[in-house]
């Protein structure tokens, strides 16, 4: 949001201040002010000039060399390719060593043979307009070598506001608005923003139907005559939109934009005689019913859109943009000057599922003031007339529903909102707050009744602490003096499932190099049918934020595997996790769990087996993190390859993690299916999803010291090959036996099937440490343990392998 500080003085004294000093004031009391733009700094080195000689160049036909006169001591030779240059003509002129905008540096050249030593400038090289069919024509009074931007007035201050600040205020979204604002900061009258007009007696005969009251709760329309096509706008009315990054089109648009950056309402302006018939209709769309809007392109309607129609056909897209068929032109004489009032949610709906919005949607977005749609039609006609006189308003404006909002009265006591606020502000100074802002009060009890006026009551004002924020935001929160707490200082609890993720994203990121991620809880519906997950299976937006995102997605791994899918692009390898929430559907509502996810991806040419593979690497990283959790026994099984619940897993290669009945942790390979799908046919991705809400549930010991040992262990890696039937925990049990009191840690490194084992077996690779307290282990202990594991092996059915 911008607001221009020239236009603001127009309705309120600020002579006084420097552009700083309204910026702090705006800051403090009203919306954060994020930057203060000068107008005019591109083009500061442009000067007025005049052409002192003007000739044909001897070897350009549609150049012209000329001699021009810009205050300096001697005039200089510029080369002029413009058809409208000529001798005696004020021009706006850059001289050597001036930039113009784009960061374009005005240096000494040769043209065809001939030097020029400046530019003569149009209206688009200086960014004024997009007029470029010839160079600026200033007025003959101009003074020569004064700066173009004192010669044209241009001088000002604009404010960019922060729009998450104007959100809740339909009232700031023009300048009037704040204008307002300034007028009860320092205790001045506010200048009246206009005429009301003497509409004419004879009555409209355009007649207005609006089909739902709620989303067009009012409609006015008012057909104005002009005696000739208008044409562009006045040098003032384009600098006016051109400073606040408004494109200049026509009067008659440019007209309509100057009234809502003022007041806040939008207004549009039908060409009448394209119009069919005089019944304005609004109703919803049909279902494929299509039309044209004025950037050109064909929109397919949905019965959730509403549409103004005219007899014959929709002519605009309520709220948000006009169409084509009906716009104005270049043989425009008479216009239909629509303004009105829409439903908020209505509006936003169709602007975002067309991702379409403009600056007339961001407005009534807000729930403006309908009482500002006939106020909106007098400040257009007032302008209008004050550049075309001759302009005629045909008929009293055809209006249709309530132009005022819902009355509200709130119950507000004085002295309880300055003992909430904390400010010594007395019962009279609120009053004059108040009142200043346009709230009406009746005073003759202790507790107060306050009228809302209309612009502030359709969504901001609608409580007494709502009241008590606008006198603490009008006398400042500055004022509030520091005080120590009264109540006791209490360290708040820790919550354990905070904790655990906190020390497990850690570990994550610090120990295993992986890199943390935030993404949104929202999903795409196509991406939820790319991994191929159920989508019967999800909680269900009821508004979601965006066309085709209407997820809220389990765990956090379909985010993460859309992010390894555009970078692994850039990195051929990498890891990325992400704590996070998940939603699973139940009949007593969405179920809220938490989760931790990792993804990480390696080359294809990387070991598909061993400690070093991407599924051994995964594997080790799975057991530390529950080692972190202090749930290092946990039951390894391989991942059943029919889980539905997991469409991304390979159905081989993966394991899970349990405690008891609690699935805690999942890894696997992602599925070739989805790995051709995704298009990571030249790597290895792989996924880890560790259930923080079942991890906090579980009963852990509680952490103790334990010094580690002063004697070294001894790596032992075993290899059993096994029956398929023998489950991963009870091979490990086994060993965990064998090894008895020496077994310092159990790790499986490797599982295979395949070629060079017994048909029906696999083969469980693990690295047994072996350690004692109190002395260095032997070779024969090693041996010992050897024997053990391969007697452990021949009474599960299999065998150690060599």
């Amino acid at each position: 949001m911008k607001i221009s500080l020239r236009w603001l003085q127009e309705f309120v004294d600020l002579s006084d201040l420097t552009a700083e000093q309204v910026g702090e004031l705006l800051s403090l009391h009203v919306a954060e002010v994020d930057e203060i733009e000068t107008v005019g700094t591109a083009i500061q080195d442009v000067v007025v000039g005049e052409v002192v000689e003007c000739g044909q160049h001897p070897d350009a036909d549609k150049l012209s060399v000329t001699k021009v006169n810009y205050g300096a001591e001697e005039e200089v030779p510029v080369v002029c390719g413009a058809p409208n240059v000529r001798k005696g003509l004020k021009i706006a002129f850059a001289p050597v060593g001036s930039r113009l905008p784009g960061d374009f540096k005005i240096k000494k050249a040769k043209l065809r043979g001939q030097a020029s030593w400046g530019m003569i400038c149009s209206a688009r090289e200086l960014e004024l307009s997009d007029e470029h069919d010839g160079i600026i024509e200033l007025d003959s009074n101009a003074s020569v070598g004064q700066s173009l931007l004192e010669h044209l007035d241009m001088s000002d201050h604009v404010f960019e506001l922060d729009n998450k600040s104007l959100t809740h205020r339909p009232d700031l979204w023009g300048h009037y608005g704040f204008a307002r604002e300034f007028a009860t900061l320092r205790q001045q009258a506010l200048k009246p923003n206009g005429v009301q007009q003497d509409w004419p007696a004879q009555q409209s005969n355009w007649t207005i139907v609006r089909e739902d009251d709620d989303a067009c709760p009012a409609y006015a329309a008012l057909e104005i005559h002009l005696p000739s096509v208008p044409g562009e706008s006045p040098a003032w009315v384009q600098q006016r939109l051109l400073a606040l990054d408004q494109r200049p089109v026509s009067l008659l648009v440019d007209l309509s934009n100057l009234v809502m950056l003022e007041l806040g309402q939008p207004t549009h302006a039908f060409d009448a005689d394209r119009l069919q018939g005089n019944t304005i209709t609004v109703r919803p769309a049909q279902s494929g019913e299509r039309l044209t809007t004025l950037d050109e392109v064909e929109r397919v309607l949905e019965p959730t859109d509403q549409v103004i129609a005219d007899g014959g056909q929709a002519i605009a897209l309520a709220g948000v943009m006009g169409g084509a068929a009906t716009e104005v032109g270049d043989s425009t004489t008479r216009i239909l000057l629509e303004s009105a009032a829409f439903h908020a949610v209505g509006v936003r709906r169709t602007a975002q599922r067309l991702a379409l919005r403009s600056e007339a949607s961001a407005r009534f977005e807000k729930s403006l003031d309908p009482g500002l749609a006939v106020q909106a039609l007098h400040r257009y006609v007032e302008l209008l007339q004050s550049i075309v006189p001759e302009a005629q308003v045909a008929q009293a404006p055809s209006l249709s529903g309530c132009f005022q909002a819902p009355e509200r009265t709130i119950a507000f006591d004085p002295v309880a909102a300055a003992q909430l606020l904390g400010i010594a502000v007395g019962a009279k100074e609120q009053k004059r707050m108040l009142e200043d802002l346009g709230f009406v009060i009746d005073d003759s009890t202790s507790t107060w009744q306050v009228h809302v006026p209309s612009w502030r009551a359709t969504k901001d004002v609608t409580s007494t602490v709502d009241l008590v924020e606008e006198v603490g935001r009008v006398s400042g929160y500055h004022r509030i003096e520091a005080a120590p707490l009264l109540a006791p200082i209490v360290v708040p609890a820790q919550e354990s499932h905070r904790l655990l993720a906190r020390r497990l994203l850690q570990r994550a990121v610090q120990t295993h190099g992986s890199g943390e991620t935030q993404g949104y809880s929202f999903l795409a519906d196509e991406w939820a049918e790319r991994l191929g997950l159920a989508m019967t299976d999800f909680v269900r937006l009821g508004n979601p934020v965006q066309a085709g995102v209407t997820l809220m997605r389990h765990d956090p791994l379909p985010t993460l595997l859309e992010q390894a899918a555009s970078n692994l692009r850039e990195f051929p390898s990498g890891s990325l996790c992400e704590v996070a929430k998940g939603y699973h559907p139940s009949a007593e509502g969405p179920v809220e769990s938490r989760y931790l996810g990792l993804v990480q991806w390696a080359p294809k040419e990387t070991a598909l087996e061993g400690p070093e593979s991407l599924f051994g690497q995964l594997r080790t990283l799975t057991a530390d993190l529950l080692q972190v959790a202090q749930l290092p026994q946990s039951q390894v099984t391989p991942l059943c390859a029919e889980d539905g619940d997991l469409p991304w897993a390979h159905p081989v290669h993966g394991l899970q993690w349990k405690r008891g009945d609690h699935l805690v942790a999942t890894m696997a390979r992602v599925h070739p299916a989805l790995a051709r799908e995704l298009d990571f046919r030249k790597h290895q991705v792989a996924c880890v999803l560790l259930d923080l809400s079942a991890l906090a549930e579980l009963d852990r010991p509680a952490v103790v010291f334990q010094a580690p040992s002063k004697f070294p262990g001894i790596k032992v890696d075993v290899a059993l090959s096994l029956p398929q039937a023998v489950a991963c925990a009870d091979a490990e049990a086994a060993l965990r036996k064998a090894g008895g009191k020496l077994l310092d840690s159990l790790l499986l490194f490797d599982l295979y099937q395949g070629e060079g084992l017994e048909e029906g077996h696999r083969s469980l690779a693990y690295r047994a440490v072996l350690r004692a307290p109190d002395r260095t282990l032997s070779d024969k202990e090693e041996q010992k343990f050897l024997d053990k594991a391969t007697k452990a092996a021949l009474e599960l059915g299999g065998q150690v392998r060599g």
